[in-house]
C-alpha cells in the first residue's frame, strides 16, 4: 500500500511554502533528500525570518535566553529550552549558541555523565539527556569529548543498568525518556553508530512498542500533538523517531502509525492540538507545518514509494 493512499490529501505542497522555512528547510532536507550543501540558500531564508530574528533579539550577552551556569532555568522558555525548540526547527548554528551551548557542557552535566540538574534527584534525567544529546549533536558537538563521554553513558545504561531508565517523577518507565533518548542515538548514522548503539536502540524500540498504551485514557494526550515539545512526546513524535529505525517493519509499529492518518484533516494536515508557553505563531487547533512534516515523514518511512526523493 502506498502512502498517499491511506491519506485524504497529500500534504507535502502544503509544506514548501516559505511562509515557514523552517518547515520548508526540514521536508527539503528529509522529504525531498536534498543534501545540506544544496540547501545553503534555504539557511538564508530561516535566517531572514522574523521568527527567528525575534529569538536573537532576546538573546542577552551575559545570560543568552536564561540564566548562565543554570542551564535549565526557565523550563522551555530559558537556555536549554530555546537550544531545542532551534534544534527542532532544524536551525543552523550561528554564533549565538555557541556559548550556550559550552554552558550546557560545563553546568548541565552531572558527574556520571547524563544531563540534568544536579541538585534535583527527581529530575527526569532520561529526558534532559536525550534532548541534550540532539541539540548538541545538532549543533554539531557530535566529536566533543564531553558529548562522547555522555553518549558512552547513555549506552551503557541502558544495555547494563536498565533499572536507571526509569523516571523518579514517574515512579517507574517513561515512554517520553525512551522516545528522546532513541531520538539522540539515531543522530548518527548507521556508519558512525557501533554495535553497542545499534543494540540500545534495539532495545529503546522494543520497550517503546512493547508498552501497552492506553490511548483512551492514561495515554489519550499522546493523541494531542504538538510542537515545539519540552520533554513530553505525543503519537506524531513517536511514530516519526520509530520509523526511523529497522523497527518501522514491526506489527506493533504498523498499529500505531495507522493512527496518524486519522488525526488528519480534510485538507490533509495535522493539526496542533495543545498550547505551548513559546512560539505561539501556530494556534492550538490549527494545522501545523512541523507536526504535518513530521507525520509526513513518518508515513513515508513506514510505507515507501515517496515520489519526492
Amino acid at each position: 500500500m502506498r502512502w498517499l493512499d491511506i491519506l485524504k490529501r497529500d500534504p507535502v505542497p502544503w509544506l514548501l511554502d516559505p511562509v515557514n522555512p523552517s518547515a520548508r528547510f526540514l521536508t527539503l532536507r528529509y522529504i525531498f533528500g536534498k543534501s545540506e550543501q544544496s540547501l545553503r540558500s534555504e539557511y538564508t531564508y530561516i535566517y531572514e525570518w522574523q521568527v527567528f530574528k525575534d529569538l536573537v533579539h532576546h538573546w542577552d550577552r551575559v545570560n543568552f535566553w536564561g540564566r548562565v551556569h543554570i542551564p535549565y532555568y526557565g523550563g522551555p522558555m530559558g537556555n536549554f529550552g530555546t537550544l531545542h525548540l532551534l534544534a527542532q526547527m532544524g536551525v543552523p548554528r550561528f554564533p549565538e549558541v555557541d556559548p550556550v551551548c559550552e554552558d550546557l557542557l560545563n553546568y548541565g552535566r552531572r558527574i556520571d555523565g547524563s544531563f540534568a540538574p544536579e541538585d534535583s534527584l527527581e529530575a527526569p534525567w532520561l529526558c534532559y539527556t536525550g534532548m541534550a544529546l540532539q541539540i548538541l549533536w545538532h549543533f554539531g558537538y557530535a566529536e566533543d569529548a564531553r558529548v562522547q563521554s555522555a553518549w558512552r553513558a547513555l549506552v551503557e545504561t541502558i544495555l547494563q543498568r536498565p533499572v536507571f531508565l526509569n523516571c523518579p517523577m514517574q515512579g517507574g518507565e517513561c515512554q517520553w525518556g525512551l522516545v528522546k533518548a532513541l531520538g539522540a542515538l539515531l543522530k548518527a548514522s548507521p556508519e558512525q553508530r557501533t554495535l553497542e548503539d545499534e543494540a540500545a536502540i534495539s532495545v529503546l524500540c522494543q520497550r517503546l512498542l512493547n508498552y501497552a498504551y492506553d490511548f483512551s485514557g492514561r495515554e489519550a494526550d499522546w493523541l494531542k500533538p504538538t510542537f515545539p515539545r519540552y520533554y513530553n512526546s505525543d503519537i506524531i513524535e513517536l511514530c516519526h523517531i520509530l520509523a526511523q529505525t529497522p523497527c518501522r517493519l514491526n506489527l506493533r509499529f504498523a498499529e500505531l502509525v495507522q493512527r496518524l492518518p486519522k488525526l488528519q484533516t480534510d485538507e490533509g494536515r495535522w493539526c496542533k492540538m495543545r498550547a505551548t508557553p513559546v512560539l505561539p505563531i501556530e494556534r492550538i487547533f490549527q494545522p501545523s507545518r512541523w507536526l504535518t512534516f513530521e507525520a509526513a515523514r513518518a508515513l513515508i518511512l513506514a510505507y515507501g514509494d515517496n515520489p519526492y526523493g
